[in-house]
């Protein structure tokens, strides 16, 4: 479906004023949308935790490519989310030393209200 200058216009301008508004609002999420590679993970976290798939640390971070974010800053940025309670590591049932990653119930609750009202919003 082709957008009109208009469309385009109002949706960029929504994009924009969601991005700032919705920083203050969902703290968590905007923990992982301050830089791109944080999106990602993120976005590939909530993925595999609503298919019910376990997803690893190192599986996780060979998802993002490295040229938009180093393995160490990816490190960090989950290092730091577990810290705050926003992701959680568990060991394997299998594999001790592997590490799984999952979000915490507030990150989930967080995330599913956000994305609600952020498709909400674009399909005005």
């Amino acid at each position: 479906m082709p957008l009109d200058k208009d469309s385009i216009s109002d949706i960029s301008s929504y994009l924009f004023d969601e991005f700032l508004k919705n920083s203050e609002k969902y703290k968590i999420v905007s923990y992982f949308r301050r830089s791109p590679g944080g999106s990602l993970l993120m976005f590939k976290i909530m993925h595999n935790y609503f298919l019910n798939e376990d997803l690893h640390v190192e599986e996780l971070i060979r998802k993002v490519p490295i040229s938009i974010a180093s393995r160490l800053s990816l490190f960090t940025l989950i290092d730091t989310a577990v810290k705050k309670n926003f992701l959680i590591k568990e060991g394997s049932t299998g594999d001790k030393r592997m590490k799984s990653i999952i979000p915490s119930e507030s990150f989930i609750k967080e995330y599913k209200d956000w994305l609600h009202n952020y498709i909400s919003g674009i399909t005005r």
